[in-house]
């Protein structure tokens, strides 16, 4: 996977503004309403048969960015099997003072190692991967479509195409096509086993990684969980054929073909 910078607070806000104005442009399509999230800062989009639509867009999704105290309290991520636990111990691996890792990164990292391949061995479980990736992108289940304007999330265009999949096909097709692995070092200096990667059959590549974020004061030691939004969706096209142009700017695919209308 790339390598990234930390996102600049002033970027981060603006990304955030952007990713509203998708959401109301969506909702606007759809004749439905932005709703703000009842545990987190998350808007999700409500359709007029009262179904919830997560809506994305950009060159990466954030799935999620979890401290150790949400990860000890979600109810969901608990019921993951030892998914919460483990991660909260990857976290545990690193001192509670940046200012600490950054004078030896070194230990810190070989005290990940075995934790992330533990994650690992974890999540290799189907029935936890599948949970775990309805959990991730969809609240576990109180989203029930994925609805994609793939361009990038600043995009201030007037005509946005959105692709819209049901939840469960999201799912099938990603767990069909993605295999878990731990992260191999690419460079001299690098080490292995410091993150839990995606790896998508369709394109011989890392489309995903599960990480211990390090790279900011701000979100330090947190849990995160990203995807590449050209590969997902890639994948998603390629394993659910049946598609439907509901509207000129929105393309529905497999069962949202038969369950999504417009008022």
């Amino acid at each position: 996977m790339p390598r990234r910078r930390a996102m600049s607070s002033a970027h981060a806000s603006e990304v955030k503004t952007a990713g509203h104005k998708n959401e109301v442009d969506f909702a606007t399509l759809i004749g439905g309403n932005v709703q703000q999230g009842s545990h987190t800062d998350k808007k999700d989009v409500i359709d007029r048969q009262h179904r919830s639509h997560s809506v994305k867009a950009g060159t990466w999704w954030q799935i999620f960015l979890y401290g150790r105290e949400r990860l000890r309290t979600d109810a969901i991520f608990q019921g993951l099997g030892q998914v919460a636990d483990i991660m909260i111990d990857c976290l545990d691996a690193f001192p509670t003072d940046r200012s600490d890792y950054l004078r030896d990164k070194v230990s810190a990292k070989q005290r990940l190692q075995p934790k992330m391949r533990r994650l690992l061995a974890e999540m290799q479980d189907p029935k936890i991967f599948r949970a775990f990736l309805d959990k991730a992108l969809f609240d576990g289940g109180s989203a029930q479509y994925l609805s994609v304007f793939p361009g990038p999330a600043k995009t201030l265009i007037a005509n946005k195409h959105f692709h819209i999949f049901n939840k469960d096909d999201v799912v099938d097709a990603l767990i069909s096509d993605v295999t878990l692995q731990n992260s191999k070092a690419r460079r001299s200096g690098e080490m292995d086993d410091l993150k839990v990667t995606l790896r998508s059959a369709l394109l011989n590549r890392n489309i995903g990684e599960i990480e211990v974020r390090t790279d900011s004061d701000i979100h330090y030691r947190e849990m995160k969980f990203r995807v590449n939004a050209k590969s997902v969706m890639l994948i998603l096209t390629n394993e659910i054929r049946e598609s439907f142009l509901l509207h000129p700017q929105l393309t529905t695919y497999g069962r949202a073909v038969r369950t999504l209308r417009l008022p």
